[in-house]
């Protein structure tokens, strides 16, 4: 069976027109697709920090309204132990370690300190003696002083340590004598971090790798990241940071180079503190390739289809062509048999 002469520029025509169509495809495909990875990491990076931050804000209130619940207790608390001085001397009871120890114990208490008007230590009980130090130094204080003049005044104060413990301190008059009565009750690190709620435990959910790297900062300090490598630095010597202070649309992602890295990041601010994100390209565009090369596979099946509906329409027109050529062929012996006959009755009519 020859091969019919105009198939083969029609053919090459084909594959040159497949080839340039299926290019445009890839070009267009990585356009389509990079912008749909981006602005859907765009978005739920938007809805990440837009969640840590209504979430920091809540944290916040409940933090400081469990703070005054805590300094509103140590205010009554020093109040019923200058009462139970007051009654305990009143009954003839001397004022040692051991009428403010049974104060203590009744009230859960840390530790007792009562003062004289000029801030000397009259008396003290602690079940804790290193807080001592720290608590008198707060007591001999001008402003925890003032509350011997004025009957009303009191003083609440909570002071946090480095390690995550604070001590809930409350201050008030004598009603026995002219001075002060100090309490003071200290929550351990490990207490503190179980029944606290801290923005670090909101951020431990959150993987680099997936959802790119949050920062939480305040007053200038790192102070919680899903990479804890950064808590505790200072936003001055970050470069993302100082960057994405410069990005002023916090509606849209802003693309950023970090040490090479193209990166793209977005920052927001709460009442209290900055919220910083963000994510390598090689997150948001992690699919890119895997999208492009199934759109190309598919486009490569359609040519692929093509391709056999066409060279099967060619073999079947030269199947046809061959059967016309066949039969034409056939006519043709029969009429030179016809004339051939017609010839020879001629000839022996003759003769």
């Amino acid at each position: 069976m020859k091969k019919n002469k105009k198939s083969v520029p029609t053919e090459k025509k084909f594959w040159i027109i497949s080839i340039a169509v299926g290019i445009c495809l890839v070009v267009l495909s990585v356009c389509f697709f990079s912008n749909a990875d981006k602005e859907k990491k765009e978005a739920n990076l938007l809805d990440t920090v837009n969640y840590v931050k209504v979430q920091c804000s809540t944290y916040t209130h409940y933090n400081e309204s469990s703070e005054s619940k805590s300094l509103l207790r140590a205010i009554e608390g020093t109040r019923q132990v200058s009462k139970n001085i007051a009654a305990g001397t009143e009954n003839e009871k001397t004022l040692d370690d051991q009428l403010l120890k049974e104060s203590a114990e009744q009230l859960w208490l840390t530790g007792i300190v009562v003062l004289d008007t000029d801030g000397t230590i009259v008396c003290e009980y602690s079940t804790n003696e290193s807080l001592l130090p720290e608590i008198k130094e707060c007591a001999e204080k001008e402003i925890v002083l003032d509350t011997a003049i004025y009957d009303e005044k009191v003083y609440a104060k909570r002071i946090n340590h480095n390690d995550g413990a604070y001590i809930d301190m409350a201050a008030c008059t004598r009603k026995d004598a002219p001075g002060v009565v100090v309490t003071y009750y200290y929550t351990s690190a490990e207490y503190a971090t179980n029944y606290t709620l801290t923005i670090q435990s909101l951020l431990n959910g959150y993987r680099k790798d997936r959802d790119g790297t949050i920062i939480v900062a305040d007053e200038g300090v790192i102070i919680a990241s899903n990479n804890t490598g950064l808590i505790g630095q200072s936003t001055t010597d970050y470069e993302v940071i100082q960057k994405l202070k410069n990005h002023a649309d916090s509606r849209h992602m802003m693309g950023l180079t970090i040490n090479g890295v193209r990166c793209h990041g977005v920052m927001l601010k709460q009442r209290d503190h900055y919220i910083y994100a963000y994510v390598p390209d090689s997150i948001i565009f992690q699919t890119l390739l895997q999208n492009v090369i199934m759109c190309l596979f598919i486009y490569l099946i359609v040519v692929a289809l093509i391709w056999m509906i066409y060279r099967k329409s060619q073999k079947n027109i030269l199947i046809i062509e061959k059967e016309k050529e066949q039969k034409y062929q056939k006519s043709l012996m029969k009429e030179k048999s016809r004339w051939n006959i017609k010839h020879q009755r001629s000839f022996i009519k003759i003769l």
